[in-house]
């Protein structure tokens, strides 16, 4: 069976069905992979925030973290990086997928997957080198909405909680010819208060947001044959308001007091709309074909608050926009002793940011400015991985990856009454990537494997958004070394363990730019060399049959071996967003009589934000506890729910805005909350 994950299992909705089997390239590697929780299991999960952050609550060596920079870490890792830079942010260290198609950095901080209408999420360490999807050095998060069911099934949500919270969904199976051709409907929308007043003028609404998804997905097979596959997927999904809501100290409150003081209320208005094709073909000799084609459109037009002060009226209206094809192909042989998978993977994407308004310089009226970035991104691959079984139950694993990589970056800048400032540069990366295993696999839900990857993060350009300067940086590689093992020694115990060390080179360091702002310009240079080790152990437990219990401990050291940020050694310190200690304890009870609850009690290590200044932007340790307890009959429920009830105050993020003659800042995390909901299924 497949790990773990959170593993909280509730009889009281019924699984999803999905209407063909899981493609033989898509299938989880049966030794390194980790499986999130099914549709039972998230059905009960603990709500801090209802997206795809609330799933690391119970993951080993995993942190959630800001929309602002790490929106999540694993083994010490931040998914966008470990240092903060303004920019297109088009080169991320984990992926993340859904329904096979990449996500953006800038995705994940405006428009977060959703857990409404998720079935599956798939968890898996270290290198990506020979799965869909883009090449990640830091691991991949793949997460899967339930496709078009042959049947008139439908379910709905409706949950409220505290801070005029409210969370609502519908989704719907339609079959339009038997067997043949069906549509799924799925609705969404959440809003609430953000939880953040402003002083300046009083408002409680300051971080409110709104958030409306539809999807619609049409699965075709053609003459009702299941060895055929269509699967289109349209995606609409927006948002209004003050995504960030960042709580300020301010004289007379404490940052926990959630409050501001600001002449302006920022908003983030975002808009993103997808179309994924995916195939799939059964060939002859047992081969297995699948493309996957996904088209993507990101805008989002923040309006900020430049001096972050009540006193000046400095502002800046900006817009981002991203346009992004890729094409996934492979062919996939699961049979005999030997097992292989072919493929590539293509992507043509264009990234904009831009922005406009008034300050920065002089004080205090500032000036009128103006700035522009591109980047067009180009992006080939061609893998092949084999398994081959050489002895019984012993298994040699190993495969390539070619990987070529194109950036180009345009940038254009004026400050009135200074020149605009021009600046071009581009890139172009080749590289191969191997990696090599072992592993022995005597029966389904046993197994011991080592593994032996070469990461690579691809090089770039970055730039001044308000110089107009450009400048090029190389790429970022490590050696990945991992020891992972799976045991059921019981029908009713299931246990997993791993143990892995990993070296990186020249890692991609964010400086700020001498004569530009502090925090908005800077340039990457690979100016650091670190590792990082450590182990992760989860085990899940039925001791009897209405009871599951879920455990997961983590532990990772990280270290920079070299690093000097603004003339300070660094060398020795931890990477940000990566606690030591991570642990969680979760148990799920569903009596016959219709009675279930749930609890999930998660624990994180101390941590800090910004690698410059490791003090000032520390962060507590975590201690969340997450409850749900209600009635459940004939597949329906209704429940009463709590998050953070132990009302633990921690930041998600926090800034040194000590160069810019401004306090501390931070972004916080949810409160205490008490809710009430209800699920129905038809």
């Amino acid at each position: 069976m497949g790990l773990i994950g959170i593993g909280l299992q509730a009889e009281m909705l019924q699984t999803l069905t999905v209407t063909a089997s899981q493609p033989h390239s898509e299938a989880a590697d049966p030794t390194f992979d980790f499986l999130f929780p099914n549709a039972d299991a998230l059905a009960v999960l603990p709500i801090q925030k209802g997206t795809y952050q609330d799933l690391f609550q119970a993951v080993a060596g995993a942190y959630g973290g800001s929309v602002s920079i790490g929106t999540f870490s694993l083994r010490g890792l931040n998914q966008d990086g470990l240092f903060y830079t303004v920019g297109t942010a088009a080169n991320p260290l984990i992926s993340v997928m859904e329904d096979g198609a990449s996500l953006s950095i800038k995705t994940l901080r405006y428009l977060p997957p959703v857990l409404w209408d998720l079935e599956r999420a798939d968890l898996m360490r270290g290198p990506q080198l020979f799965n869909h999807g883009p090449n990640a050095m830091g691991g991949a998060l793949r997460l899967y909405t339930p496709t078009a069911g042959f049947s008139n099934d439908g379910e709905a949500l409706l949950e409220a909680s505290g801070y005029h919270t409210l969370r609502a969904g519908v989704a719907q199976d339609f079959v339009l010819r038997p067997d043949q051709l069906a549509l799924r409907i799925s609705i969404y929308h959440d809003e609430s208060d953000g939880n953040v007043t402003n002083l300046h003028n009083m408002d409680e609404d300051f971080a409110a947001t709104r958030r409306d998804r539809f999807q619609a997905r049409l699965v075709w097979h053609p003459h009702q044959n299941r060895d055929v596959s269509f699967d289109l997927s349209l995606i609409h999904d927006r948002s209004h308001g003050n995504t960030f809501g960042t709580a300020r100290e301010i004289s007379g409150y404490d940052l926990l007091d959630r409050k501001t003081a600001l002449n302006l209320d920022p908003s983030y208005p975002a808009r993103r709309d997808a179309a994924i094709l995916s195939t799939t073909l059964a060939l002859p000799h047992d081969l297995e074909f699948q493309s996957t084609t996904a088209l993507q459109r990101l805008e989002v037009n923040p309006l900020m608050d430049l001096d972050e002060t009540p006193i000046l009226r400095w502002v800046a209206d900006g817009n981002i926009d991203e346009l992004r094809l890729t094409q996934d192909l492979s062919v996939a042989r699961d049979e005999g002793t030997f097992d292989w998978r072919a493929g590539g993977y293509f992507e043509a994407s264009e990234y904009h940011l831009g922005y406009s308004g008034i300050g920065i310089r002089p004080l205090p009226d500032g000036s009128p400015f103006l700035s522009n970035g591109e980047e067009d991104v180009r992006m080939l691959a061609l893998y092949g991985r084999g398994d081959w079984e050489f002895a019984e139950n012993l298994h040699l694993i190993g495969g390539l990856r070619l990987q070529q990589e194109r950036r180009n970056v345009r940038v254009a800048a004026v400050v009135e009454p200074q020149p605009e400032a021009q600046s071009e540069n581009d890139t172009a990366d080749t590289v191969l990537l191997p990696q090599f295993g072992m592993q022995w696999r005597p029966e389904d839900g046993t197994s011991v494997g080592l593994r032996l990857s070469r990461g690579y993060r691809g090089g770039g350009v970055s730039y001044a958004p308000s110089l107009g300067i450009t400048q090029p940086f190389d790429p970022e590689s490590s050696w990945d070394l991992e020891l992972h093992g799976r045991l059921e020694p019981l029908e009713t115990l299931a246990l997993s363990a791993s143990v892995f060390h990993s070296w990186l080179e020249d890692q991609q360091i964010t400086f700020d730019s001498p004569g530009g702002l502090t925090g908005i310009d800077s340039y990457v240079a690979n100016a650091a060399r670190s590792r990082r080790y450590g182990s992760e152990l989860e085990a899940r437990w039925l001791p009897c049959q209405p009871l599951t219990l879920t455990g997961t401990l983590g532990w990772v050291h990280t270290e920079f071996d070299e690093l000097i940020l603004y003339g300070m050694d660094r060398s020795g310190q931890a990477f940000p967003n990566a606690p030591e200690w991570t642990a969680s304890l979760g148990a799920s009870y569903q009596h016959t009589s219709g009675f279930f609850a749930s609890t999930l009690f998660s624990w994180a290590d101390a941590s800090y934000t910004d690698p410059a200044s490791p003090e000032v932007t520390a962060l507590e340790p975590r201690r969340l506890l997450g409850a749900r307890i209600g009635y459940s009959w004939q597949q329906n429920s209704v429940y009463l729910f709590g998050s953070n009830l132990l009302d633990d105050g921690y930041a998600l993020a926090k800034f040194d805005n000590s160069a810019k003659g401004l306090p501390v800042s931070r972004q916080i995390g949810t409160a205490r909350v008490f809710g009430i909901g209800c699920r129905f299924t038809w």
